[in-house]
């Protein structure tokens, strides 16, 4: 299973720091991690910011998972 944090219920002050919280839990022990966005353009912002600033690569928009974003969960460094 695909460790995978829905984020509806978060208010936006939250959402960075679940999201910080959630890849430092997750970090080197899955190829890839969901984040459940739904259609808010405000919280795929807020959880790219963090994803961006930890150097992962991700992904939108994905065929079959709307509101999804994925991460892989490993860098260079690891």
């Amino acid at each position: 299973m695909v460790p995978t944090l829905d984020l509806h219920g978060f208010k936006h002050d939250e959402v960075e720091n679940e999201v910080a919280r959630f890849l430092n839990t997750w970090l080197g022990k899955h190829l890839f991690t969901y984040f459940i966005v739904g259609h808010s353009k405000k919280m795929t912002e807020l959880v790219l910011n963090v994803v961006k600033a930890y150097k992962l690569e991700y992904q939108t928009d994905l065929p079959g998972y709307p509101g999804r974003i994925r991460v892989v969960m490993y860098d260079e460094f690891n």
